[in-house]
């Protein structure tokens, strides 16, 4: 742990992450004159509160959580919240790097009147000249994007096939599973197919969604449907993407679709929404993509119909016990391709975040986020 740039009387932020050494905002003179800067690097409670201690002067105003956050000390728990230590009286805000807050106390953080603000790149921001609109979505649709193409052709598992053999022949042989010529349009008992023309069911149209009907319509040539619980009324008639609800009128008309993909965020009623009944409902041999929270799959039900084959590829970029890659999916090499929760994770939204996540801070104490509309509030 150490600290830079502490002077007696200014509010301070503490930085609990790395942020970009570059950024525009905190290389500003208005930043560094506005702010002390601590920077806390987190290994344990008792280390996080040992440094509140030694800092309980310094009027701890902001802390910059970024993309990490508190995951490796078990959260933002209320434990911590209620600690003695912890800078209740100070503190005006939280900021994050990444949309999703799992594993933080909402409430505690409500009581004291503490916000969090997450990160969002949906309307324009004053405090950045250049910020580019629905970066995220667009990053997470490349990487949806990916797995949907391992689906339909399978191009990972026949480079893995064609670095052990070294031969083009051979490779194409092996992944056949006989012997003679193989063209390569089969992978084993598999056919290997063509996304044009398809059918692909979108579960929730949020950003991410929209930037990956797009890619997917105009790119590989996709029949779009999607599925939220009331149509879409940005969605120009001229894009041609059928609405479904999201409802049990849903199970009925999951036959038609050769992937579906999840986009949805995780919440009590979204938990095991993939289980055995959606998937008795749906094609044989599905493409079925993950993007949205990995407590969405029922990973029995998900396991059950990979061996059974009426899952023709999983891929995922999002896991039930995150960090930890579940270990029934990576035992199922050729069935399935594994992203480790990477769909975000380029320069641009790096960057971004960062600058987004400062601004924040800058308008909450400078008492310019009273109009909360503006901003990526949380609590």
């Amino acid at each position: 742990m150490f600290d830079t740039f502490a002077v007696a009387g200014k509010p301070t932020v503490i930085f609990v992450a790395d942020p970009c050494e570059t950024s525009v905002i905190l290389n500003s003179n208005v930043f560094k004159e506005k702010f002390n800067i601590l920077r806390c690097h987190l290994d344990t409670k008792e280390g996080f509160f040992s440094f509140l201690e030694e800092h309980e002067n310094k009027k701890i105003s902001a802390i910059y959580a970024g993309f990490p956050a508190f995951v490796k000390i078990g959260g933002m728990t209320r434990d911590i919240i209620e600690h003695k230590s912890f800078p209740k009286k100070d503190l005006k805000c939280i900021v994050l790097c990444s949309r999703g807050y799992n594993g933080w106390d909402l409430d505690a953080l409500r009581e004291h009147n503490i916000r969090l603000y997450n990160y969002q790149d949906d309307q324009n921001e004053e405090l950045i000249d250049d910020l580019q609109l629905h970066q995220v979505g667009n990053d997470v649709a490349d990487c949806a994007l990916w797995h949907i193409l391992e689906g339909f052709r399978k191009f990972s598992y026949g480079q893995k096939l064609a670095r052990e053999t070294g031969n083009t022949l051979i490779a194409r042989t092996k992944a056949a599973e006989k012997n003679g010529f193989a063209f390569g349009h089969q992978v084993g008992s598999m056919s290997i197919e063509s996304p044009r023309g398809k059918k692909c069911l979108i579960l929730g149209l949020g950003s991410i969604g929209k930037q990956l009907a797009y890619k997917l319509q105009y790119g590989l040539g996709m029949e779009i449907h999607y599925c939220k619980r009331s149509k879409d009324a940005t969605i120009s008639q001229s894009e041609n993407w059928e609405f479904h609800s999201l409802d049990k009128t849903i199970y009925a008309k999951l036959h038609q679709f050769h992937a579906i993909v999840i986009t949805l965020p995780g919440t009590p009623q979204t938990k095991h929404l993939i289980n055995e009944k959606f998937l008795h409902y749906c094609k044989s041999e599905l493409i079925l993509i993950n993007l949205g929270r990995g407590i969405i799959l029922d990973l029995e039900a998900v396991s059950d119909a990979l061996t059974k084959g009426q899952i023709k590829h999983l891929g995922v970029d999002v896991f039930y016990n995150e960090p930890q890659i579940d270990q029934n999916i990576q035992s199922f090499d050729k069935l399935t391709s594994i992203t480790p929760h990477l769909g975000s994770a380029t320069k641009d939204v790096f960057e971004q975040s960062c600058e987004l996540a400062l601004a924040r801070i800058l308008q909450v104490m400078s008492g310019e986020a009273a109009a909360e509309d503006r901003f990526s509030r949380v609590v």
